[in-house]
């Protein structure tokens, strides 16, 4: 494996992602939850925010409404949420979340305390991981890589 340094940041991040989403399908998996790791949030705001459009919940996760939409589709046929055309502009689908998909929330719910405990383990291995990552990306958001460097 070619040793990353720090110009392949991103590189060693999306590592990390790809691992943790590995890792939490198995957790998922002997769990009984259906829903797909990638779409944990995305259920989550669709049960917070009732039935919602793809632009609300693109805004409220903070997703494009494009990547929104490429997820529907798998939750609709588990069964886990509902699109219905909005009664005020049939333009716009309304998502909503089913009883099993309240279930499965109800489900992932359950597992908080457990994945609290396994990433507290793993920070007590690897140093402070969450906030280091919050921290970066607010950094990036205040003053992007370019205004950082001599180019």
């Amino acid at each position: 494996m070619i040793e990353l340094n720090r110009t392949f940041l991103g590189r060693l991040s999306e590592q990390l992602s790809e691992l943790i989403e590995q890792q939490s399908a198995e957790v998922f998996k002997r769990a009984g939850l259906i829903i797909p790791v990638k779409s944990s949030s995305l259920m989550a705001a669709v049960a917070r925010l009732g039935p919602a459009s793809v632009a609300d919940l693109g805004r409220a996760l903070d997703r494009s409404h494009q990547l929104i939409q490429q997820k529907i589709p798998k939750l609709v046929t588990l069964g886990l949420v509902t699109r219905q055309p909005d009664p005020e502009d049939q333009r716009v689908n309304l998502i909503a979340i089913t009883e099993r998909g309240r279930e499965q929330l109800a489900l992932l719910d359950s597992l908080d305390g457990e994945f609290e405990r396994a990433y507290a383990e793993m920070e007590r291995d690897a140093g402070p991981v969450f906030d280091g990552i919050k921290r970066a990306i607010q950094s990036l958001q205040t003053r992007p890589l370019l205004e950082r460097m001599d180019i």
